[in-house]
């Protein structure tokens, strides 16, 4: 007859009772080691009623193993075993059974006694039906024999599996909000189950798949669901396991009003809209995790955190709790820096988030470095209801580049919006710049340009990605008819792929290909024309020296084409080597593309801000070495 089990004992509760006791074994075995008779007297010790207790510790969990003295004592080098256990069983079987059968968790105990041991074995077939049917065996043949004459003593344990159970049928129902049958939320819920038919029934893999279906009404609408009703039927003839569970999602709840604490700088309404969600909406688990995230993110908040405390709700409405701590509204940095590209740096930056009293952020910074320095502003407004960000921005740049000078104002207004892994930014940019160019001469150039910009991050981790994807479209016009010297198409495709090779290696792949469509370069701001060469292009050559040759310098093409290929092993969790290789150039066409490669070799530190990478980059087309250095993840 098939049997029933309510919940079938895991390992993970078996160990659990075994740590309960943990404790108590430690104090009993330091009194036994000044009771116990002397190593060796196997034959004429007499156990007393003490003595007896320790074995019957060991043996009184007919369900699971539990600790004795010898965690501690095992542990302690030089240390001889008072008996030695030999385990027949199946591969994947055997170590689970060395943890967890109390006849090897006692080896190390150095006064037990012929009575003590003989009863330990005794227990072992008991304690193996229980691990063994944990992990889906539910007709094994467990035998043990105590071998009195060897020395030391030998347990021997020999166990025959036989056929693991498996999954046979599963009858899974949903009692909705009405306590009638809920079809399509069983159905999906059926959908998702993780123990399939077919499958070994494992304790430990029943009860995670009972909890991922109840943890799914939970988060999705159903904060007060439970599990009405869990069987296991386990036939060991057949070697099958009908499993049973009824789920009761309770009332359906709703979001309530956001409730704020802790703003005292800030206007509530920079909270209220960044919610992704309104009041009245069905209750979801991830919508409070994102507005958390985009309330952290904001650039206002020290710290926040959301809840929706059931204890709270009023009838099937959830008010949604939220509690900041705000940041200092204005701040001021300093500070110094070394780039490959720019060389050295110094910037100060000055920040307002509540210009106005209304949470307008401004930003300013002065940026000097020895090829390029910059004066920027600007003022960003908080989010509006539609999730959207606008912002304005002026800047000022001077740069001394590969024998070209330029001195550029640009004014711009941009919306971004990010919508989980995609965001958008959609910008009108005003750009006036004068060109020196080395042996050549001097022009200007102005251009009005819409643009539009598509990301979409799919990383594992935003600052240490070790798998995942980046990948960004950008498109712009300038036209003669509208403040543009030019008319031009510029488009950009770009990305990044991170792929992990085991736990230690990484390969990573990069490229990056752009037009601009145009009668000319000519009255183009060079800032939207390509030039190639340094970190984040193609190593082994300076900064944005690949491009057009115009007079004594190197001036911005209508074409770009590179690609890298990077591999990573690490060597430690924090340091790691790699090698590389890069591919690229800019010109005037792609027909006119001349790709050059750098190579070498790297070392890698996983700092508290990101990757920083040191590289030692041959560039072939020059026949040199350049050391460059970087960090952070490349666009």
């Amino acid at each position: 007859m098939p049997r029933q089990y309510a919940a079938v004992p895991s390992i993970r509760r078996l160990w659990a009772a075994a740590r309960r006791r943990l404790w108590a074994g430690l104090l009993f075995g330091a009194f036994w080691a000044l009771a116990a008779p002397a190593p060796g007297a196997w034959a004429s010790a007499a156990p007393g009623v003490l003595a007896a207790s320790a074995p019957q510790a060991a043996a009184s969990g007919a369900e699971g193993a539990s600790a004795g003295p010898s965690a501690a004592a095992a542990s302690q080098p030089g240390m001889q075993a008072s008996y030695d256990v030999r385990i027949d069983a199946p591969e994947a079987l055997r170590g689970m059974l060395a943890q967890y059968l109390e006849i090897e968790r006692w080896r190390f105990f150095p006064g037990i006694t012929p009575t003590q041991l003989r009863g330990l074995v005794d227990k072992i077939p008991q304690q193996a039906d229980a691990l063994l049917a944990a992990e889906g065996y539910f007709a094994p043949q467990v035998k043990a024999a105590l071998n009195a004459a060897a020395r030391p003593p030998l347990v021997e344990v020999q166990v025959q599996a036989g056929e693991p159970t498996r999954v046979s049928s599963l009858d899974l129902q949903v009692n909705g909000p009405d306590g009638q049958p809920d079809a399509p939320l069983a159905a999906k819920l059926r959908h998702d189950w993780s123990l399939a038919d077919g499958q070994v029934f494992r304790s430990a893999a029943w009860e995670t798949a009972k909890s991922n279906a109840l943890l799914t009404l939970l988060t999705q609408r159903y904060p007060a669901a439970r599990i009405a009703q869990s069987q296991a039927r386990v036939d060991p003839r057949r070697h099958g396991a009908a499993l049973s569970l009824v789920l009761d999602t309770g009332p359906g709840y709703s979001f309530g009003p956001v409730q704020v604490e802790g703003l005292k700088r800030y206007p509530e309404t920079i909270v209220q809209r960044l919610a992704p969600f309104q009041p009245g909406q069905p209750y979801a688990q991830a919508k409070l995790l994102e507005y958390q995230q985009l309330l952290q993110g904001s650039g206002y908040f020290r710290t926040a955190t959301v809840a929706a405390p059931l204890a709270e709700a009023q009838g099937t409405t959830l008010p949604v709790q939220v509690q900041v701590v705000e940041y200092r509204p204005q701040k001021l940095g300093l500070g110094v820096g070394y780039s490959s590209n720019t060389g050295a740096r110094t910037q100060v930056d000055y920040e307002n988030l509540n210009i106005l009293g209304r949470a307008w952020r401004f930003t300013s910074a002065l940026k000097l470095e020895t090829l390029l320095q910059s004066l920027s502003a600007g003022l960003a407004f908080p989010q509006v209801a539609n999730g959207s960000r606008y912002s304005l921005s002026a800047d000022v740049q001077h740069a001394n580049i590969q024998g070209l000078t330029t001195r550029s104002l640009i004014l711009g207004g941009q919306r971004q919006r990010l919508d989980g892994p995609i965001d958008t930014v959609l910008s009108l940019q005003y750009i006036t710049e004068r060109q020196d160019v080395a042996g050549y001469g001097s022009t200007t150039a102005q251009a009005l340009m819409p643009n539009y910009s598509w990301t979409r991050r799919r990383l594992d981790n935003p600052i240490d990605p070790s798998s995942g994807s980046l990948v960004n479209a950008q498109i712009g016009a300038g036209s003669k008819a509208v403040l543009s010297d030019q008319n031009f198409i510029r488009l950009v495709l770009r990305g990044v792929q991170y792929i992990p090779l085991g736990t230690r290696n990484q390969l990573i792949l990069r490229g990056e290909v752009g037009s601009v469509l145009s009668p000319s370069a000519n009255g183009i701001p060079q800032q939207e024309l390509f030039r190639a060469g340094g970190i984040g292009s193609v190593r082994g050559y300076a900064y944005q020296s690949l491009g057009v040759t115009e007079g004594d310098a190197i001036v911005g093409g209508r074409a770009l084409l590179t690609a890298s290929a990077e591999a990573v092993h690490w060597l430690t969790p924090q340091w790691g080597a790699s090698v590389f290789y890069d591919r690229g150039d800019a010109a005037n066409s792609f027909g006119a593309l001349k790709t050059v490669a750098g190579y070498g070799i790297g070392a890698r530190w996983r700092s508290p801000a990101g990757i920083i990478s040191v590289d030692l980059a041959y560039g072939q087309a020059t026949q040199s070495y350049r050391l460059q250095f970087n960090a952070g993840v490349n666009f």
